[in-house]
């Protein structure tokens, strides 16, 4: 008997002195982060957990917060515990990385590229932590001097030849989506071109000269240069190349995809069914994309005119609306417009959001899913009814941000994640040896 106190006793002891440690995930941009762990805390107390992170343009920073029960030993898990209020409700994993409200920045506020991770008792701080939401500098090589105008070329420092991944953007334009997600799978272990097509001037900082200004007749087969560049790069391995494309992006990969045998995979962000009308210029309208010098049949917009008079008067603009009605009022356009999907043969995976303010990338996702399935081809998706538009990238992001093109906070965030999780997954899939 007193054995068994004396080992009692030092437990208890043990237990006492232990103390609070949080365990986050290193790397935000991982497929599958693990959620946030609390140990050495009192048992049945209640713990604050916050996260703070600058936004990307440096103005604003992220907060978010939520209250825990510990439980008897002292310990909480955020991938199995909802919270007792804040700033997400429900178990969820990443909760407490995407709830985050912004405020201002202040100078001596958090550091660009990593999140701040704090537990608090009684409103003392207990424990701290970082994780980083850039990908590891160390872990790839990143450069401008390439044939094509603003790309970035980045490439793992690991021993290659590496797979490699096209990124291509949507209409936003610009650089901003090749120099965010090249680095981000480069140091995943993937060869990445992160390549601009179009520049309309939205962004003063980023401008690129040499691309087109208008988005009318964006020649694909720009790519077929872009694929004899790729095979003169020593560290990559040009039998093994994929296309990450979100929105025009996701246009432009998919009808790559269904005319370039050598594309092995495809994931397509907030797709398109159909070539779309294009932008930008005065006169009859154009196609969005070419190939070949030809312009591609494509699907009129109804209503664009009046929406950008909206827009002139500082009214917000329905552009969903403008690709929803196109189809409704120019039926006999659809069967020409339609990307021929079904013709590619590699991998494929789709992501879309049944409450998409721009276009409606839910229905037009699963319009693809059905027409491979009658080719007897098999299609990877992740259709989130109550998503929007912004559903390319990690899912530890602050999703506030992105509600402005549609779809529930927590809907957003599931898309996101999902989303990102099979995106490597296909890819590494497809790129296995």
């Amino acid at each position: 008997m007193r054995f068994l106190l004396s080992i009692f006793l030092l437990s208890a002891a043990t237990f006492a002195q232990a103390k609070p440690r949080l365990i986050v995930p290193i790397d935000l941009n991982a497929p599958d982060p693990v959620p946030v762990r609390i140990t050495g805390l009192p048992p049945r107390a209640v713990v604050a957990v916050e996260t703070f992170r600058r936004g990307y343009d440096g103005k604003d920073v992220y907060e978010a917060s939520a209250r825990f029960d510990t439980d008897a030993r002292g310990q909480v898990d955020l991938g199995k515990v909802p919270p007792l209020e804040g700033s997400y409700t429900g178990i969820n994993p990443l909760g407490i990385f995407w709830s985050g409200k912004a405020r201002p920045a202040i100078l001596s506020d958090v550091i660009a590229g990593r999140v701040e991770i704090n537990a608090r008792i009684d409103g003392k701080i207990v424990a701290s932590a970082v994780a980083m939401s850039d990908p590891d500098p160390a872990t790839f090589t990143m450069r401008r001097d390439t044939p094509f105008p603003g790309a970035v070329w980045a490439v793992p420092k690991t021993k290659g030849p590496h797979p490699i991944v096209i990124v291509l953007g949507g209409s936003e334009g610009g650089s901003s989506v090749a120099r965010e997600m090249a680095p981000i799978f480069a140091a995943r272990g993937y060869a990445t071109l992160g390549l601009p097509y179009y520049d309309p001037g939205y962004d003063p900082n980023d401008r690129v000269p040499g691309l087109p200004k208008n988005f009318i007749e964006i020649p694909v087969d720009r790519l077929a240069e872009v694929k004899r560049w790729l095979g003169g790069q020593r560290d990559a391995d040009a039998k093994r190349i994929g296309i990450w494309g979100a929105s025009k992006g996701a246009e432009f990969a998919l009808i790559a995809a269904s005319r370039y045998n050598w594309i092995k995979a495809v994931v397509a962000v907030v797709p398109t069914d159909l070539v779309w009308e294009g932008w930008g210029v005065s006169g009859p309208s154009r196609s969005s994309f070419s190939f070949g010098g030809t312009p591609l049949p494509f699907q009129p917009y109804a209503g664009m005119d009046a929406e950008f008079a909206k827009a002139a008067k500082g009214e917000a603009m329905d552009i969903g609306k403008v690709h929803r009605e196109g189809r409704i009022k120019y039926p006999e356009r659809i069967a020409a417009a339609r990307i021929p999907i079904e013709q590619f043969r590699g991998r494929l995976l789709v992501i879309g959001g049944g409450q998409d303010a721009v276009w409606p990338s839910g229905e037009m996702a699963a319009n693809i899913v059905k027409v491979r399935a009658a080719a007897g081809l098999a299609t990877d998706a992740v259709i989130v009814a109550d998503a929007g538009h912004s559903l390319g990238g990690p899912g530890t992001e602050p999703v506030a941000p992105f509600l402005a093109n549609g779809g529930e906070a927590v809907a957003v965030a599931k898309g996101r994640a999902e989303g990102w999780r099979k995106t490597f997954r296909l890819f590494d899939r497809a790129f296995r040896r």
